[in-house]
């Protein structure tokens, strides 16, 4: 039978020689990292992260206000001037007022409507949009504008003299100030972190006819509570109602700062630092008027460091007097540690280290006292 050469090329086999390639026998070719956003090209992926990271880096956008970036939903109670004011890799900014649409601000705009807001309610987006073939990095805020007037504080000030000051501290007496017409309005935050405060004192201690069935601890969060509110109010009396606060709770963070009430600075001196403190007492013929109530814990132990501060000398009547103190049991925990920590630093103060052991035992490795009391307790046992 006849036979011919060569097969009829089917479909499949047309399909087969148009995807099959013949490798190339030449080497292999090193691989190229191609960087997406500019198209330059690098050997070696070590490389190509480095430009990536040097040249197309697109960083968190941040608002800073005073120096420090604000938590994510943050109240704002005093005014910012727009020097206070600083947003870092930022190209603008997406803001929300009291519930608006979003509106594209740029930076300056944003600036000055922070400086100018006073009682708003403000949804922040900050955006960095550097790298144009990159997604944007946003970081977002909240800003809740509480910020008063003068004449609304002083409103304020002059119904806390009135009712919390010049009488005794009850419910009804903290009812009745937070119910005041001079306590609404704008200054109403600032009136509530007051009544706070006194609520504190008045669970702290827990004066007969008051039939508290609150933890005693309580008092501890409600002076942290008015302690956050307070301190954000540039006022004279909030300054110094937290520097009291920030002592009752032995917090000696911001010891260089004197507030004018003379014994709670020269405590704060002597347990922050006893080798520096300086214990300079006013003069006798200075007038004073009272303008905030202190528990009576606190009032102690600036009562004890006042009186051991004009001791010449030590002696064991005074070793008594503090033992007796600082073993109380009616004494909160943070009073008891400071009890024991004057005791330690006065007597150590007027050349008694022996005296001064029993008490730096106790509070050796409790912060912040542990500070100065490890170093002094070693000394004192060699």
């Amino acid at each position: 039978m006849p036979t011919v050469g060569w097969i009829r090329e089917g479909d499949l086999d047309a399909f087969y020689e148009g995807t099959e390639r013949t490798p190339d026998p030449s080497p292999q070719k090193e691989p190229n990292f191609s960087c997406p956003f500019c198209g330059s090209l690098f050997p070696n992926q070590s490389e190509f992260h480095d430009h990536v990271y040097a040249k197309h880096r697109v960083e968190r956008p941040f608002i800073m206000l005073r120096g420090q970036e604000p938590r994510a939903h943050a109240v704002l109670r005093s005014p910012l001037a727009m020097s206070e004011i600083a947003l870092t890799n930022t190209s603008h900014a997406k803001v929300c007022l009291d519930g608006s649409g979003p509106q594209k601000v740029s930076i300056d705009k944003l600036t000055e409507l922070i400086s100018e807001t006073s009682q708003a309610e403000l949804t922040l987006e900050l955006v960095n949009a550097s790298e144009q073939k990159a997604t944007p990095v946003v970081t977002q805020y909240g800003f809740s504008f509480r910020v008063a007037e003068k004449a609304d504080f002083k409103r304020v000030e002059q119904a806390f003299t009135e009712i919390l000051v010049s009488e005794a501290i009850t419910r009804n007496s903290i009812g009745s100030f937070l119910s005041d017409k001079r306590t609404q309005g704008p200054g109403k935050e600032y009136a509530s972190g007051l009544a706070d405060y006194c609520l504190g004192i008045l669970i702290k201690e827990r004066p007969e006819g008051e039939n508290l069935t609150t933890p005693f601890s309580r008092h501890r969060e409600l002076y942290g509570r008015a302690l956050d509110v307070l301190k954000d109010f540039p006022r004279p009396l909030a300054y110094l109602i937290t520097s009291i606060i920030r002592f009752s709770l032995n917090n000696f963070e911001d010891s260089g700062m004197r507030t004018g009430y003379w014994e709670l600075d020269l405590a704060t001196g002597l347990l922050s630092n006893p080798a520096s403190a300086s214990l300079q007492r006013p003069l006798e013929n200075a007038t004073r008027r009272p303008v905030c109530p202190v528990d009576h814990g606190t009032g102690r132990m600036l009562e004890l460091a006042n009186h051991l501060a004009a001791q010449p000398r030590w002696s064991p009547i005074l070793d008594d007097e503090c033992r007796v103190l600082a073993h109380s049991d009616l004494l909160d925990a943070t009073d008891h540690q400071k009890a024991f920590a004057i005791w330690a630093a006065s007597a150590w103060r007027l050349g008694s280290k022996d005296s001064a052991l029993e008490p730096l035992t106790q509070i050796a490795e409790i912060y912040p006292f542990s500070r100065w009391a490890s170093k002094y307790l070693e000394q004192a046992s060699t």
